[in-house]
């Protein structure tokens, strides 16, 4: 039968001067299950760090040996990114403690507090750091079950991983005792909460979570209780980190859905295939050494972002033309939304785009005419051939055999701007979105503020288009983002064009442009977009206003 625990708080500790040899020098923290002491190890005269468990779950003999047990495990992990263990207690001593090497640098999380932009190749190199911590506690058969940015922490520049163990003692003694998860909740794995068996896949969930929360400052799962945090979990309910922050881009974004995928089948399959992801993304800008790049970053991490934002100006509109060449559009149109979300102002990328949709309907205008042709070349040939063969009873094969609905190709046309325009209004004017200054280094190093000027009259503007699952984009130079019917209204300039693009794969790209005219209720813009017509289709579908 489970043991309950009482409602009656725990008497007060009182102040240890001494833990074995060791002299206790102050308190660095303190928590549910434990205490965190600084202290002098006199026989090598060095400081360290002392774990010990609150007096109540020490004598509890199932607790005890859980904690000497995870010491264990942690005691064998030799790594220059976990940090190390020097001595555990044992058999029947009055305290459980361990002894840890001493990190007087701060948190992740403390580190980056206030911080509003870090760069996704910085989470990457971050990720790969934490990749090489859990390879090596994996490999020694240990799931560190609580990764999050407080477990993770800077000595001297470097980054290591702590806490192993305690958050294990906790977790087991509580569901076998009250059935109560305690933890983290924010980044605990679907089986954590379930109480299913954990492997090294949970900590690469966790490790998802941290790479969200650096990447687009706010954290996957959230909820006004741990209640609807921990469903929102079990359902697999967060934002896609591309609607949080566009400026990731699409191979961050797939490689933190991979790792945070609600089944652990569906995530990579051990932390090493995370860390060659992570690589490979590093490798866009040129890292070689992510880590190196990390240890600068910790030592000036507004010059390293300046620097990786002019990088990323630079390489991912030439990614992104390497991906055209390969003929991958999704691919391509990945690397010129990302480098639209970095430098919205950006016409040459936007060009890039407009030729690579031109180049796109090319191809599969020669791919559907080579198709029809070689039908027609080939329906001939069989016509001949039977005329030969059987020439008391020809048959002549004509025009081309019909094609698969399904399978015909399919044609993008231009684009096409709505007739919504009015006329004897103010003539045609680029409309900026109100936004925060960005400071963007140009190709000397110097840096200016690049933003939008105060607008005297602005209107509400929603927009609902038709179909909901599209990207947009404000003006001729705006990044195009995902559209959510959540998304607060547009402010655009009373009297000035407005011009918006529309693209969702299938459907034909719009252009809605139109004068706003002043009022005070929002202006609700209604876009309904033509599906794309297959070569031979003679179909017309009526186009609503917009």
């Amino acid at each position: 039968m489970p043991r309950v625990h009482s409602n009656v708080e725990p008497a007060p500790e009182k102040p240890l001067r001494f833990i074995g040899k060791y002299e206790v020098r102050g308190e660095l923290g303190h928590g549910g299950m434990a205490v965190v002491y600084r202290a002098h190890d006199p026989t090598l005269d060095r400081e360290v760090a002392i774990k010990v468990l609150h007096p109540h779950l020490a004598q509890d003999p199932e607790s005890r040996m859980r904690f000497e047990r995870e010491a264990r495990a942690a005691a064998r992990l030799r790594h220059p990114n976990i940090v190390e263990v020097y001595e555990f207690s044992e058999g029947g001593t009055e305290a459980s403690f361990m002894v840890t090497e001493l990190i007087d640098g701060p948190t992740l999380r403390r580190f980056f507090e206030g911080r509003e932009e870090i760069p996704a190749e910085i989470a990457a190199a971050i990720g790969v750091v934490l990749c090489d911590a859990l390879m090596c506690a994996h490999s020694q058969g240990v799931v560190h079950r609580d990764v999050k940015p407080d477990n993770l922490m800077l000595a001297k520049g470097r980054l290591k991983l702590t806490d192993f163990g305690i958050a294990h003692v906790a977790d087991q003694h509580e569901m076998t005792s009250t059935g109560q998860v305690l933890g983290s909740p924010a980044h605990m794995a679907p089986e954590q909460i379930e109480g299913s068996q954990v492997d090294a896949r949970t900590d690469l969930f966790a490790a998802g979570t941290v790479l969200y929360l650096l990447a687009t400052r706010r954290l996957p799962f959230d909820g006004p209780s741990t209640h609807s945090l921990l469903r929102k979990i079990l359902d697999g309910d967060y934002p896609d980190p591309l609607r949080s922050a566009p400026t990731v881009g699409h191979r961050f974004a797939a490689i933190v859905s991979r790792s945070m995928a609600r089944s652990p089948s569906d995530r990579y399959p051990d932390a090493a295939a995370l860390r060659e992801a992570l690589l490979a993304l590093c490798a866009e800008v040129g890292w070689d050494d992510p880590i190196k790049e990390l240890d600068r970053y910790f030592a000036d991490p507004d010059g390293v972002t300046e620097k990786v934002q002019s990088t990323l100006i630079v390489r991912l509109p030439a990614l992104g033309l390497a991906a055209r060449s390969r003929g991958d559009l999704r691919e391509a149109m990945g690397y010129f939304n990302r480098a639209l979300a970095i430098d919205p102002g950006n016409a040459r990328v936007l060009s890039m785009v407009r030729s690579a949709a031109r180049a796109h309907r090319r191809r599969r205008t020669l791919r559907s005419a080579s198709i029809v042709g070689g039908a027609a070349l080939a329906s001939t040939l069989l016509g001949l051939a039977l005329t030969t063969l059987i020439p008391k009873a020809p048959t002549p094969v004509t025009g081309a055999p019909t094609i698969d609905p399904v399978q015909r190709p399919l044609v993008m046309p231009p684009l096409r701007a709505t007739e919504t325009a009015r006329p004897n209004l103010v003539p045609d004017v680029p409309v900026v979105v109100p936004r925060p200054p960005v400071r963007i280094p140009d190709r000397h190093g110097a840096a200016e503020l690049v933003g939008a000027a105060p607008v005297r009259v602005l209107r509400d503007v929603r927009i609902v288009p038709n179909p909901r699952n599209l990207m947009y984009s404000i003006g001729s130079g705006g990044s195009f983002v995902p559209y959510s019917s959540a998304d607060p209204p547009l402010h655009l300039p009373v009297g000035q064009r407005a011009t918006i693009h529309f693209l969702s794969p299938g459907w034909e790209p719009l252009v809605w442009s139109e004068v706003i005219p002043p009022g005070t209720e929002a202006l609700v813009v209604r876009p309904r977009l033509r599906a794309l017509r297959a070569v031979g289709d003679t179909s017309t579908r009526a186009a609503g206003p917009p």
